[in-house]
Order: structure tokens, then sequence, then C-alpha cells
């Protein structure tokens, strides 16, 4: 009997900083997990990536709020309008902590909510945390008692 092959975590992350997808992007791959990331810049790119039916979907979608030509909020929305991207788990990371953004995004039905950390190890802490949930279903027990996410 051949092993079972193991897929690796496929994290995406929208976000129009630069420096920010950077950074996000070499802390994941100095994760335990082994975890694929990918970028995009904002959410009218994410939309047209997630359409794409040959695309493969993230097990986890990190989306930032404040973006140019389509932001996080709007994105969310259409993500959860949409049938097929219903069940994806996405955790918001923002810069904000503005409670109404926070309140906003748990309404509109994100899994999740990260203030983007300070630092490589806060930032690697609370990635390495999320990773660390269930991967059969990486946000079920994300809720409104633990939805903003800290390291």
């Amino acid at each position: 009997m051949a092993p079972t092959l193991v897929k690796d975590l496929f994290l995406l992350l929208t976000d129009d900083d630069e420096d920010d997808r950077e950074i996000f992007k070499e802390t994941a791959e100095e994760l335990e997990t082994k975890v694929k990331v990918d970028t995009l810049n904002d959410g009218q790119e994410l939309m047209e990536f997630l359409s794409d039916k040959d695309n493969r979907l993230p097990d986890i979608l990190f989306l930032d709020i404040n973006m140019p030509h389509k932001n996080g909020l709007d994105s969310l929305c259409e993500i959860r309008a949409t049938p097929r991207l219903n069940d994806l788990c996405i955790i918001m990371y923002s810069t904000s902590n503005y409670p109404l953004d926070v309140k906003k995004a748990y309404d509109l039905g994100a899994n999740g909510f990260i203030e983007k950390p300070s630092s490589h190890i806060k930032l690697k802490e609370i990635l390495q945390r999320v990773i660390d949930m269930d991967w059969k279903d990486p946000c079920s027990k994300l809720d409104e008692l633990n939805f903003v996410l800290r390291p």
C-alpha cells in the first residue's frame, strides 16, 4: 500500500503592501509545518484568482482590509455570496484593530481577525498558532469569543 501524501497547507495573503507580503511569505515559510504561500495585491486580483476554477483554493486566506480597487471587506462580502467559496477559511489581516472594523469583519463572515504584528517573532507565533489548528477544519474553533487572534 502506497503511503498517503499530505499536501502542503496552502496560505494565500491578499495585501497591497509589498513589504507586508514579503515578510508574511518569508515568515510563513519558516514555520514548523510545511506550507505553500502565494500573495496577491488587492481584492480585484483576489476575486479573479478565486474565479479561476483551475486555481487551487487556499486552505486559509489572509485578507487585508485597506486596499485599492477592492478592499478586503468588499472582497469578503463577495466571497461569502459565492456558493463555491462560502466555506473558505478567511482571516482578516490588517493594521486596523478598530472595533467597528473587527465587528464588521465578523458580521460579514470572516473566521478570524489578526492585527498585523509589530515584529517578526510575533508574526511567526500567530501564524504557527493558526497553522496548529485542526487541518481538516482550520477555522472550526474560531467564534465570536476568540475571533481576534493574538500571539
